[in-house]
């Protein structure tokens, strides 16, 4: 059991305020947290009626049920104290009941909850704001001015006061332009022939947020101030204000300003109102970036369809007149015996060949930068090469060439039947290159997933400095007396794109000459 002395210092010590009163109410003793809750010293509390220390009138019968024996919560109970600012309380009473069942009086514990009274309601318009951020994020769809609407009446309420507007900045920060006034502003406000859009320079408070670039506040418009320039007749009377600036990066994109809130406006009310801007700007951006997107995807689909259409046109209109060309070329040198004409006529069909072939490249890459989405099937990688050096063969034998293509069983891969033009375009290419009397060697390899086809060449080879552009169009590394458009490679490269595979160069390990590789997903992988 504790000592009197014991008792007493955990008395004086409690973080409560602690008060005992007897059966007429009167308080006979009080601890010093009861002192410094209501303002006053322990001997003016002492002798003292209760119910003078509560504004509350149920405090009364409180008192009385307490005495006849009941316990008793009163919370967020105001005291207003003579000289400061009013306090929250928190009490709760219970009975002093003896032994013998007699009620002597009773015994209050008081807490002052002001600052957790205020930081709940910190929490609630935090959350409040999250809300109107969260129903600002829903309305991406809406129109423009219905979301200003709506983010500066927010604004408002937000912070507790009665009205409010919300102003954008051209890029150079000299133009403000009043998107939008509070609905209480534009009933009471009777200047005529109102303005929406300022010079900043000219402007008073509305421009100091931009000028002094931070936040201000005056919260006794009625004061003089040497910021204000005063308002006309008719505008809406101040009595504080508070404005923001909205920044993205170092520019000032806009600002937003509230005024006659009961009250004063703190740092609490300008990072709320800063926060509910910044998430109108951020929504704002998100709208440009999406009608940006928008308009690239439009404009990029006019253009593929433009290229297509032009493609299209070009191709049979050029290749009609070079098919006529072609035929009459044959037909002269049916009828030509003089060698030197017939030299001449040969030159012509050659070239005209070259520039057909031009043709029908140029426009099947056209064709492959249209391709979003292709359907793969099961193709044997080992029957299409076949196949293109079956078609390949007189050129392979007027070059006196040998293709070697060893292979076993199937080979089968995830592919489209275009990847046929990436093995014709790489056979083609390792001819054109080769000498000849030399060999051309293609394989496959397995590689995990992936099957590796490669065509090794004899020829000249390619300088490390222009591999990493033999891909792109119309390059060739070199261009005498070969036949080709430069196109060749990068419909190759284009086509194994499509197809998520890669494509690469590198110098023929044998000897003179270079291995073209690509690779193809495995069917089934």
């Amino acid at each position: 059991m504790g000592s009197e002395k014991e008792y007493r210092v955990i008395f004086e010590k409690s973080p409560l305020g602690i008060m005992y009163f007897d059966r007429d109410g009167i308080v006979s003793l009080c601890n010093g947290r009861s002192a410094s809750i209501f303002g006053k010293k322990k001997e003016d509390i002492i002798g003292s009626d209760m119910l003078s220390f509560f504004n509350d009138d149920k405090i009364g019968s409180g008192i009385e049920k307490v005495l006849s024996g009941d316990s008793v919560s009163y919370e967020d109970e105001y005291l207003d104290l003579p000289d400061g600012p009013s306090v929250q309380i928190e009490v709760h009473c219970s009975p002093d009941i003896s032994q013998d069942g007699s009620i002597h009086g009773g015994i209050c514990m008081i807490e002052d909850i002001t600052q957790r009274k205020e930081l709940e309601e910190i929490l609630k318009l935090d959350e409040s704001r999250l809300e109107a951020l969260l129903e600002l994020e829903q309305m991406m769809d809406a129109p423009m001015q219905e979301i200003a609407d709506f983010v500066h009446e927010e604004a408002v309420r937000l912070t507790g006061s009665t009205i409010g507007y919300l102003a954008f900045l051209n890029d150079d920060e000299s133009v403000l332009t009043m998107h939008t006034w509070s609905n209480s502003v534009m009933k009471e406000c009777t200047v005529p022939d109102r303005k929406f859009v300022y010079e900043v320079k000219k402007v008073g408070l509305w421009g100091e947020p931009i000028r002094q670039r931070k936040p201000v506040i005056i919260n006794n418009y009625m004061m003089p101030h040497p910021l204000k320039r005063g308002y006309p007749e008719g505008h809406v009377e101040l009595t504080n204000y508070m404005a923001v600036p909205v920044f993205e990066g170092n520019r000032i994109v806009a600002t937003a300003g509230v005024g006659n809130k009961d009250g004063e406006y703190d740092a609490s009310d300008v990072r709320q109102l800063t926060l509910l801007m910044q998430g109108l700007w951020r929504l704002i951006q998100r709208r440009e970036s999406i009608d940006a997107l928008k308009k690239y995807a439009e404009d990029l689909e006019h253009s593929n369809e433009l290229k297509e259409l032009f493609s299209d046109i070009m191709r049979h209109d050029l290749l009609n007149p070079a098919g006529i060309v072609k035929g009459y070329a044959e037909l002269l040198l049916e009828m030509e015996d003089d060698e030197k004409k017939q030299g001449m006529i040969r030159i012509i069909d050659r070239n005209n060949k070259k520039l057909i072939d031009m043709i029908e490249n140029a426009a099947r890459f056209a064709k492959l930068d249209t391709f979003e989405d292709i359907e793969f099937q099961e193709i044997d990688l080992a029957l299409v090469i076949e196949s293109v050096i079956g078609n390949f063969r007189p050129n392979i034998e007027e070059k006196q060439m040998e293709v070697e293509f060893e292979h076993q069983g199937s080979y089968p891969a995830k592919a489209n039947p275009m990847i046929e033009d990436v093995f014709s375009n790489l056979l083609s290419n390792a001819i054109k290159y080769s000498p000849e009397n030399e060999r051309i060697i293609i394989e496959i390899s397995d590689s995990g997933d992936e099957w590796k086809v490669s065509f090794t060449d004899f020829g000249e080879g390619v300088p490390d400095e222009n591999k990493p552009e033999l891909f792109e169009r119309f390059k060739r590394v070199t261009k005498k007396g070969i036949k080709g458009t430069g196109l060749g490679l990068a419909i190759v490269k284009k086509i194994i794109g499509l197809h998520d595979g890669s494509v690469g160069v590198e110098d023929n390990p044998e000897g003179q000459g270079s291995v073209f590789r690509v690779t193809l997903e495995k069917w089934g992988q």
